[in-house]
């Protein structure tokens, strides 16, 4: 994992300025002291001592403030915040010299002191937090302990910033859109939206599914380190908005690359949930509640976005260590497993499980869970209805053969035997979030101003076709293909895929044991050639006799399904297939 530290709460404010100033003739630059920058301290008191003090009232004053300002002697920075449910939380990405942080709450009563070292002693970020904080004073070090503050003291400051912090802005950036706004007009005058600033992909199933309090043009917006990514809405209430965004040209301005409006989640199971991608390379997502924001507020692709109180990026990929399950009281520490061969192997770490431990199997279908169960193991089913989990059906020291447990959801607990325990399931985001493993691949008829790059194309009525897709990609999976195979799931099969246009690609059914069909694509998604039929050889046939099937023109992709597939679902040569655009794209 890679991170670092871009200082876009000031650049971008300062480079947009530049780009207002130079959009026309004969007009004033807009100053950047219009925009609400930190530039001056104020008098403040605290346990009777005077300080210069930096007073952070909004997301972007605590962001700017935290990691842009160093304090001397006789100064301090004091973070005001609102009250809300999560705790407070202050990140360091450096610090120039070490400091005291003071979390303060609604009865000015000190809820605990942290010493924060210098960047020169530490390794860096360094995350503090604090549940019913509504103050942060940041210190030199040394000074909390000269004050008096420890956990528990009184803290008495003048002015009240407790009673200030009742008027503090919530944790929200503001990304501006600047369309083509004239150089006089304020900027801060532009359409925005208030955004939560996410630093791991999974906290954004946590924010968008379970945050009812969020009001029309609020959301979360996320950084995504320059890659291909993916999103959906699965449980979340509601229409929604949504763009990514992406760096372009020689100032990097950051530009919509992909906009979404009035999209939701369709309540239907993970299979059928639609997904939203990027198009290109993004440098972040956004979501937020609304139905028609860019309409509205006339707002195109590439326009020019201004992001406030944002100075974080990261590279993190979501994780599946270190799962942990909640059940009443009782925690478990789970890892996942999720292919074939990972819930085979997990059946038989059942059995030695150890205290506080688990294993999470999962299926793309719940229809299609089925467990061949040694005996001594304990599973227990999860029910999912509504976006609430809970445990469904338990299965204690099973005897060896099939569980016929009708599944609810796609997931399945193994428990070390002996382990019981009541209450609440507390299911962590991160696995409601989790999208099926085989890729999505559909069929549908278009022209070419017509193709579709970031979204499933159409409503299903629409569709010509849907299937899932086992992927070969490495020589070793093409080679292998569907050989020794003698059935497959109804709309599932596999998609190979090379590396450009081959010139001259044809398939043979060298130990195939059964019929399948085949469809051949350039490199732009159509189909050049579909062959219905590609029969199953008689054992023994030399390989001379083979029968070949030639894709006939430059293909990039083939994909092998059911027999007659193609013929059924009347998809034609000439129609085209839609494949994220990460694979379609690989390098």
């Amino acid at each position: 994992m890679r991170q670092f530290r871009t200082l876009i709460t000031c650049t971008a404010l300062v480079a947009l300025t530049f780009m207002l100033a130079s959009c026309g003739d004969d007009t004033e630059a807009v100053e950047p002291v219009k925009w609400p920058f930190l530039e001056s301290t104020q008098k403040l008191s605290i346990n009777g001592k005077e300080f210069d003090a930096y007073v952070a009232t909004t997301e972007l004053h605590r962001r700017r403030a935290v990691n842009g300002i160093a304090i001397k002697e006789g100064q301090a920075i004091a973070y005001l915040y609102p009250e809300q449910k999560e705790s407070v939380k202050i990140n360091f990405f450096n610090l120039p010299a070490a400091v005291d942080l003071v979390f303060v709450d609604a009865a000015a009563k000190v809820v605990s002191v942290e010493s924060v070292p210098a960047f020169s002693q530490s390794a860096f970020p360094h995350e503090y937090a604090a549940k019913d904080a509504r103050v942060v004073l940041q210190l030199r070090k040394g000074v909390a302990k000269d004050l008096g503050l420890s956990k528990g003291s009184a803290v008495k400051t003048e002015p009240n910033l407790v009673d200030q912090s009742k008027e503090a802005g919530g944790m929200f950036a503001k990304m501006f859109f600047l369309r083509n706004e004239r150089p006089e007009e304020k900027p801060e005058d532009a359409p925005s939206v208030e955004l939560l600033v996410l630093e791991k992909p999974e906290q954004v199933a946590q924010f968008v599914k379970d945050r009812d309090d969020l009001k029309e043009g609020q959301g979360v917006i996320i950084p995504l380190n320059t890659q291909y990514h993916e999103f959906w809405l699965k449980e979340a209430k509601g229409k929604w908005c949504a763009c990514y965004l992406e760096s372009t040209g020689r100032f990097r301005a950051t530009v919509i690359s992909s906009i979404y409006e009035g999209i939701e989640a369709n309540g239907g199971s993970d299979l059928d949930e639609p997904v939203y991608y990027s198009p290109t390379k993004a440098t972040h997502l956004a979501i937020w509640k609304g139905s028609d924001y860019f309409t509205k507020n006339d707002i195109d692709r590439r326009s020019p976005v201004a992001v406030t109180a944002l100075d974080v990026m990261s590279a993190e990929e979501v994780s599946y260590e270190d799962i942990e399950i909640k059940v009443g009281e009782e925690r478990l520490e789970a890892s996942l497993a999720r292919t074939e061969d990972e819930r085979k192997a997990a059946l038989l770490k059942a059995k030695t499980l150890e205290k506080g431990k688990a294993i999470v199997m999962v299926w793309d279908d719940p229809s299609f869970v089925k467990i061949d169960a040694p005996a001594g193991i304990n599973l227990w089913y999860v029910k999912a209805e509504g976006g609430k989990y809970s445990i469904g059906q338990k299965f204690s020291n099973t005897q060896a053969g099939d569980i016929g447990a009708k599944a609810n959801s796609r997931f399945v607990i193994a428990v070390p035997v002996g382990f019981e325990a009541s209450g609440d399931l507390t299911f962590p985001y991160v696995l409601r979030d989790l999208k099926p493993e085989a890729q999505p691949l559909i069929f549908y008829k278009a022209k070419n101003k017509d193709v579709v790059t970031d979204r499933w194309p159409g409503k299903d009525n629409e569709f010509k076709g849907r299937v899932r897709m086992e992927l070969a990609i490495t020589e070793a999976e093409q080679t292998r293909g569907l050989m020794y195979r003698t059935s497959l799931r109804p709309n599932y099969g596999m998609l190979f895929v090379y590396p450009e246009e081959e010139p001259e690609l044809e398939y043979w059914m060298k130990n195939c044991k059964m019929n399948l069909s085949i469809a051949f694509c350039d490199d732009k998604g159509v189909i050049v050639k579909i062959h219905q039929v590609m029969k199953a050889p008689e054992p023994g046939t030399p390989d001379y006799q083979l029968e070949r099937y030639e894709a006939g023109a430059p293909a990039k992709y083939a994909i092998e399904l059911e027999e007659k597939w193609f013929e059924k679902n009347k998809v034609e040569e000439g129609d085209r297939i839609f494949i994220p655009p990460a694979l379609a794209n690989r390098e």
